[in-house]
């Protein structure tokens, strides 16, 4: 039986060895020999890794060296070399190649013995950063709680947030070319400079408080050096005071490339009480930024004012972009508006106004003028300036919301007459339509002085029912029942107002000017009243409608009494 079991042992090992052409071939077969490939190469002077390329016996090596790191270009040294497995070459470390053409040539003996030869051109090395940049943005992501069904994101320039980082557009940022380190890598020097306006930009607001300078500072100013790593892709700039900038790169279309650094992102610290936005976009949820480079120097579009200061000035002047409109206050010391003296303008960086610091505006008309701000690239734009007086409207009688009181009327019956009488009536208990005019609000809303005279805005709204009185009357027995045009002498809607004296001229949005006659009964009453036309003659002693006749012929005069 024992015998039987190595027969058929040795019968499986026979079988074994039948089915495999060498089972040894990994250890003494000659499949090995054959390969002849240059895995890796690094010369004199070079950048980068050399491109390897390889299709059957056509065999290429491209190089790229900084020329001028090579001290005899017809005997350029060999710093290492890697070969496959069991290959030889008379060109080992320490050797030299002539590339006195522009190509030399390496040749690769395998360990059985064949040869291949390698074409090695060698080209000169132009980095994808080296040369002269300009600035051509300065960009943030910000997250703002995408994790949420309601979270958004954005993707904004930082110049839109920070009016003083606009010095930075014509910085320029150039990288040289120095040599390469063990691995290829290029470096060199970097030169962060000042542009024409021989200033950089500032990450904040000194307006606001806001300093982000730790923040988004990334490329920083001044000289230093840089290292290319093409294994992380990444750019190094190490600063003036041996401080380390790690940079993504990415090469744009159109001849540009982005320098991107990642910041904290602290969405914690969002503070939901602050509705200043931007503030928590730059301060907590923006993550990352990057700068923008062009070779191309582009002219700035932006032709915004971004600041305006006027002599006596009152706080800061509101701006608005969208409608290109700026709205400064001064007191109310009597100045005259026609020639408001300039004392401070910005405007979007490298554009230009037509009116400077130290000149004077006019706002005589209708208290407003304009600026027209040209952008760097040519493109104009009007501003309208508006001007309010601050103005301590509580001497001011008519200032505020009103509601009315009682509209009335007052009849002279012939008291020029021993027998003759007088009244004075509330108008809704002839014309019921009135009394929809009663829960009416009007306000005035002081905008300024000519002279000692208060100006500004009128409204007058309709109360709750949503009406407007309708002087007209209900009584069909009535000669004439439409009494609008002779007792609407407070305009309805929206307009302007100035007082002079006593008189107060209301003018409503078509042109039409009402002159009223302002009466102070109290802090919070006053009435305006107006003069009626009086018709006396045309008094009708026929007709017993005493009603009638009151309110189309014998009534002289109207008021509103209003109240706070």
């Amino acid at each position: 039986m024992k015998k039987i079991f190595n027969i058929w042992l040795i019968v499986l090992a026979i079988f074994a060895v039948a089915c495999t052409e060498n089972p040894l071939e990994d250890v003494e077969g000659t499949g090995w020999k054959k390969e002849r490939n240059i895995v890796s190469i690094l010369v004199e002077g070079q950048i980068g890794t050399a491109v390897v390329n390889r299709n059957f016996d056509e065999a290429k090596i491209t190089i790229y060296a900084k020329y001028e790191n090579i001290s005899d270009i017809a005997n350029v040294e060999i710093k290492n070399i890697e070969l496959s497995y069991g290959a030889t070459t008379v060109n080992e470390v320490g050797t030299t190649l002539d590339f006195t053409s522009g190509t030399s040539s390496i040749s690769v003996v395998s360990g059985a013995g064949e040869t291949l030869t390698w074409e090695v051109t060698l080209n000169p090395f132009k980095s994808d950063l080296e040369g002269v940049w300009y600035v051509g943005d300065a960009r943030m992501y910000c997250d703002m709680f995408t994790w949420e069904s309601w979270g958004w994101e954005k993707n904004e320039s930082i110049f839109g947030y920070l009016p003083e980082l606009g010095p930075e557009l014509d910085n320029t940022i150039s990288f040289t070319v120095e040599g390469a380190d063990e691995n290829g890598n290029p470096f060199g020097n970097y030169e962060h400079s000042a542009g024409n306006d021989g200033e950089y930009g500032n990450f904040g607001d000194e307006g606001k408080g806001w300093d982000f300078n730790e923040r988004f500072r990334k490329i920083p100013t001044g000289s230093g050096t840089w290292l290319r790593d093409f294994e992380r892709n990444k750019v190094i700039i190490t600063d003036e005071n041996k401080v380390e900038h790690e940079l993504d790169l990415e090469l744009l279309p159109d001849n540009k490339v982005s320098l991107k650094a990642a910041l904290p992102y602290l969405a914690d610290q969002f503070n939901w009480n602050d509705t200043d936005w931007s503030y928590e976009e730059l301060a907590h949820m923006s993550n990352p930024m990057w700068y923008v480079l062009t070779k191309e120097y582009t002219e700035q579009t932006g032709n915004n004012i971004t600041s305006l200061g006027v002599a006596n000035q009152v706080g800061d002047a509101s701006i608005d972009v969208d409608n290109k409109t700026v709205t400064v206050k001064i007191e109310d010391n009597g100045a005259d508006i026609s020639a408001i003296e300039i004392t401070a303008l910005g405007t979007s960086y490298a554009a230009t106004a037509d009116k400077a610091v130290g000149e004077m505006l006019d706002f005589s008309t209708g208290n407003s003028t304009q600026i027209t701000v040209t952008s760097e690239a040519g493109e104009a734009v009007v501003w309208t300036v508006n001007l309010e007086i601050d103005i301590d409207v509580s001497d001011i009688s008519i200032a505020g919301t009103w509601t009315i009181g009682e509209i009335g009327i007052y009849c002279d019956l012939f008291t020029w007459e021993s027998w003759g009488w007088d009244k004075s009536e509330l108008l809704n208990n002839y014309l019921s339509g009135a009394s929809k005019e009663l829960d009416n609000a009007i306000t005035f809303v002081v905008e300024g002085k000519n002279g000692d005279n208060p100006f500004g805005t009128y409204e007058n709204n309709a109360g709750s029912d949503g009406e407007f009185g309708d002087f007209v009357s209900d009584d069909a027995s009535w000669p004439e029942t439409d009494f609008n045009s002779r007792f609407r002498k407070v305009p309805t809607g929206a307009g302007t107002w100035e007082l002079v004296g006593e008189t107060v001229t209301i003018t409503d949005a078509s042109g039409t000017e009402y002159v009223l006659t302002l009466e102070v009964k109290t802090e919070t009453e006053i009435a305006l009243t107006t003069v009626l036309p009086y018709y006396s003659e045309l008094f009708n002693w026929t007709d017993t409608n005493y009603s009638y006749e009151e309110v189309a012929h014998m009534s002289n005069k109207m008021w509103y009494n209003l109240s706070k």
